[in-house]
């Protein structure tokens, strides 16, 4: 068992100092490296069939206004479920009134 463990030590750990060479090898010289020139920078432009126009100026996309419009009805949910709970602690009931009656 021990001569099988020592086997498999000697297969993942280096030797002892004793077994490496006295010398070290010798280094190699230094030699200057060539400069490299700084790259140019990178100046992005739309493209102009990116743009939708009108009138000569840009509208927004339409997904951005899709993030705006579920940005404000997470927050809009969110503030009532906050006011739901809050009005649970004193034990009153709070039945939110649907978008399309409220407006």
């Amino acid at each position: 068992m021990r001569s099988l463990l020592a086997a498999i030590l000697a297969l993942f750990l280096p030797a002892r100092g004793t077994h490496r060479p006295a010398a070290p090898p010798p280094s190699l010289p230094l030699t200057p490296c060539p400069t490299v020139p700084a790259p140019r920078p990178v100046i992005t432009r739309p493209n102009a069939a990116d743009a939708i126009t009108s009138d000569g100026m840009p509208l927004v996309r339409p997904y951005v206004v899709e993030w705006e419009r579920d940005e404000h009805d997470r927050r809009r949910l969110q503030r009532e479920r906050r006011r739901a709970a809050a009005l649970a602690t004193p034990r009153k009931d709070y039945v939110p009134v649907p978008r399309e009656v409220a407006a």
